[in-house]
């Protein structure tokens, strides 16, 4: 019998260094203030990242929660995390994709717990149902610590052939277990492709994960060892009055990387799927998207009403109503 490794607490990483660009204008008219999309309130008072942190800690608790946040977000991230703990809001010296936006904080969470297991969150997504997806939540950590060794991304029953999204290509359902393993993965594949995953019953990819550090490091070593070794030598300078000038040394001439396209599609035959219910879902990158939801949940009026108040300001029109 295999003895299992031993592993360590439960941490969140949750992403809110992204610029939203598609959506940034559209959020601009419609918010009032720089359109970055995890700062602005849409459904009610509270920000994307707000709804976010609030989401996960019904499963975690702060202290074991790191935010990674972009410098040039500086206004926002006082503004919105100021009773956040210091130590747990993460500053990227530069916004290099996803890839580095998940391993600097790795390497943060790492040197407080090596055996960590991690759950990751983007910040900008939009969840109707909260309730049923916090017990999602909870069925997919039970299922990723039965396959220590493994990656397990949420994935959710595509509607239509979606270009803009990741795919994830399932093996045949295996019994006893919720989750499948991952035949194929697939980042923006062409409207081609896409028609054919929406015929073979691939899922969307919602890029909320959950998976130990130890194998997310294995992952990213055989994927990507320069990233490996890059962010290897900052874990190893936290701590030290070295860390912050190691850090920006290695930003310094650090590559851009995409989570999904460098470590999950090498590292297919280490992921699994689980599969996500109906919980109302939806990334909001674009402005379409956003609309969508919005009327839903019939706060299409009090939106534009809310748009309108703000051009008039501006002395502008809105254009999207």
């Amino acid at each position: 019998m295999t003895q299992k490794p031993p592993v360590g607490k439960l941490w969140a990483i949750v992403l809110a260094g992204g610029e939203g660009r598609r959506v940034r204008d559209f959020l601009q008219r419609l918010c009032g203030n720089r359109g970055i999309k995890q700062f602005c309130a849409l459904v009610d008072s509270r920000s994307m990242l707000e709804h976010t942190l609030a989401r996960v800690e019904r499963l975690i608790p702060r202290r074991r929660i790191l935010v990674v946040v972009s410098r040039e977000h500086r206004q926002e991230v006082t503004e919105q995390l100021a009773h956040w703990p210091k130590d747990n809001v993460i500053f990227q010296p530069a916004n290099c994709e996803t890839g580095p936006g998940i391993l600097l904080p790795l390497a943060h969470l790492s040197q407080r717990d090596p055996l960590a297991t991690v759950a990751v969150f983007p910040s900008d997504h939009f969840i109707k149902d909260e309730d049923r997806f916090a017990t999602c939540l909870q069925n997919a950590i039970t299922e990723a610590k039965r396959f220590p060794e493994e990656l397990v991304l949420l994935g959710v029953t595509p509607d239509k052939a979606e270009e803009g999204y990741g795919w994830i290509e399932p093996r045949e359902v295996e019994a006893s277990w919720e989750s499948r393993k991952v035949k194929r993965f697939w980042e923006k594949p062409s409207g081609m492709q896409a028609q054919v995953l929406l015929k073979r019953g691939a899922l969307w990819n919602t890029f909320v994960f959950f998976t130990r550090a130890p194998t997310l490091w294995q992952m990213v070593r055989q994927a990507a060892p320069d990233l490996y070794e890059a962010f290897v030598k900052i874990r190893r300078a936290l701590g030290s009055f070295q860390a912050e000038q190691v850090t920006e040394n290695v930003y310094a001439t650090l590559r851009s990387a995409n989570f999904s396209s460098e470590i999950c599609e090498p590292s297919s035959a280490r992921l699994r799927v689980f599969p996500l219910p109906e919980v109302g879902w939806s990334d909001w990158g674009s402005a379409e998207r956003i609309l969508t939801s919005l009327k839903q949940m019939g706060k299409l009026e009090e939106t534009a009403t809310r748009s309108a108040t703000i051009a008039k300001k501006r002395d502008v029109t809105p254009t999207w109503c």
